[in-house]
């Protein structure tokens, strides 16, 4: 569900598929609304999306969906091996890496998505708009996104 308590203007997707890490994903899904923060649940189908551990959760919107609105602000990709593999199969996955990337967003990879990731690209090339976790702990990590958002 999109939170309608939003106090900031800049959108967030955090993209979910099955086998997602659920402790990503709800904790900084749940930090970035409580900061007023709109953050959308984004799935490569509409379909109900099963985690790691079985947590099953309805994204609010499809990649497909998001294609004709304009880039998101921040594009977070959770990890687990499935899960990436799941969003890499997606060509609707690649257009909006692509659109956040060379527009004015970042794309934020998780640790457990980094080694599948950055072996495609643009993640095999540094890049400002690609933020890492850098095995920063989960919890520093989401307040340091939420700050990189609220000071743009």
């Amino acid at each position: 569900m999109i939170s309608g308590n939003n106090t900031h203007k800049k959108n967030i997707a955090i993209l979910i598929s099955p086998g997602f890490t659920e402790n990503e994903v709800v904790y900084c899904l749940s930090q970035m609304r409580a900061a007023g923060l709109s953050t959308t649940l984004v799935g490569a189908t509409n379909s109900l999306v099963k985690s790691q551990h079985g947590l099953i959760v309805q994204p609010d919107l499809t990649l497909r969906e998001l294609t004709p609105l304009p880039p998101f602000h921040m594009l977070i990709i959770p990890g687990s091996y499935e899960c990436v593999s799941n969003l890499l199969t997606s060509p609707d996955f690649h257009f909006q890496v692509e659109k956040s990337v060379t527009g004015d967003g970042h794309v934020v990879i998780f640790n457990s998505a980094e080694t599948a990731l950055k072996q495609v690209a643009p993640f095999a090339t540094p890049t400002e708009k690609i933020l890492y976790q850098q095995q920063q702990p989960l919890e520093s990590f989401c307040q340091q996104l939420i700050h990189t958002l609220m000071a743009v």
